[in-house]
């Protein structure tokens, strides 16, 4: 096998071939024939990923590194199973599940073909961008339409997480137009009042890099939500990432992220006034604070993400 450097595997070569060691030898048990070829990722102690081939087929392996990620990765394969069962053809696609061993928790996924979405939109000229947005909002409208329904607001646990990871964060710059965050979405959380919001099994970490473009098709990968969230997570989790490295085709602002992004997932949602005007920006929020970014990150990626923090805070003011 040749490990590449790729993610962080390259700063902890011990560990991963100490997984890659124990990854075949659970591959000779239970999959005669499979072969490892690269390693894409390593969470120390958690989790590793690598790519080969099984049965002439190009395949990621994920095996986890503890009990904890090992009952993580049961769920995420019950997960995944559910998706295909309606989303094995068509347009819009989750990468198909092959494998699982559930006492090891050793999970095999066939590698979906193509490039990730937001890096072929980047090649783009911005006037053909918003139509593989609008194509990113309806995948993911696809895969939580079988299970979206409505439930009680639960606001405090997204205050709380959004308030811990503030906290953490370390650029001034960042942790000052943050704190200004945090208190608008306090006074947004006030003026939610108690209705019910949509709910649904999400995507889990969704991002335009996370879908899969090959022709005119879209393969999710990197799926996991187990428990139903709010509908509006999973979009804000998309428009930050975007916005944050400053992909803004529209060249408009709208809570922060670009306007023509954020009126795409609201039509593939349909969401309501309250929904696109309320709920949508107070996970926007939730979003901003709780991707703290890391102390050696780039300065543009800080200018972007300060922007976008700011443009947010400028438009909450027009609402609380």
């Amino acid at each position: 096998m040749n490990i590449l450097d790729k993610d962080n595997t390259a700063l902890y070569p011990d560990q991963v071939q100490a997984a890659l060691t124990r990854l075949e030898t659970l591959l000779a048990g239970c999959t005669p024939g499979a072969m490892t070829d690269q390693a894409l990722r390593l969470v120390p102690g958690k989790r590793a990923v690598f790519r080969g081939r099984m049965a002439g087929r190009d395949v990621v392996f994920r095996l986890p590194l503890d009990d904890a990620n090992r009952k993580v990765f049961a769920e995420e394969w019950a997960e995944l199973a559910r998706a295909w069962g309606h989303m094995a053809r068509g347009a819009n696609r989750v990468a198909e599940p092959l494998f699982f061993d559930p006492d090891s928790g050793l999970t095999i996924i066939a590698q979906a073909p193509g490039a990730p979405l937001l890096t072929h939109i980047w090649s783009l000229d911005a006037s053909h961008r918003p139509p593989l947005i609008a194509r990113a909002a309806d995948w993911l409208q696809a895969y939580m339409a079988p299970t979206i329904t409505s439930r009680g607001i639960n606001r405090r646990p997204w205050r709380k997480w959004a308030m811990a990871a503030a906290a953490k964060q370390p650029h001034p710059e960042l942790a000052e137009i943050e704190s200004r965050l945090l208190q608008k979405m306090h006074k947004l959380s006030r003026q939610l009042g108690d209705p019910d919001w949509r709910v649904a099994i999400p995507h889990g970490d969704f991002h335009l890099n996370n879908l899969i473009l090959d022709g005119d098709t879209l393969t999710g990968i990197d799926t996991g939500g187990s428990n139903h969230a709010p509908i509006y997570k999973d979009m804000a989790r998309a428009l930050t990432h975007m916005a944050r490295r400053g992909m803004l085709p529209s060249g408009q602002r709208r809570f922060g992220v670009d306007a023509g992004a954020l009126d795409a997932f609201t039509a593939a949602f349909a969401l309501s006034d309250r929904e696109a005007n309320a709920f949508l920006p107070y996970m926007l929020v939730y979003e901003t604070l709780i991707r703290v970014e890391h102390p050696q990150m780039s300065s543009d990626r800080i200018a972007h993400a300060l922007a976008m923090s700011e443009a947010l805070f400028e438009d909450l003011r027009q609402i609380t």
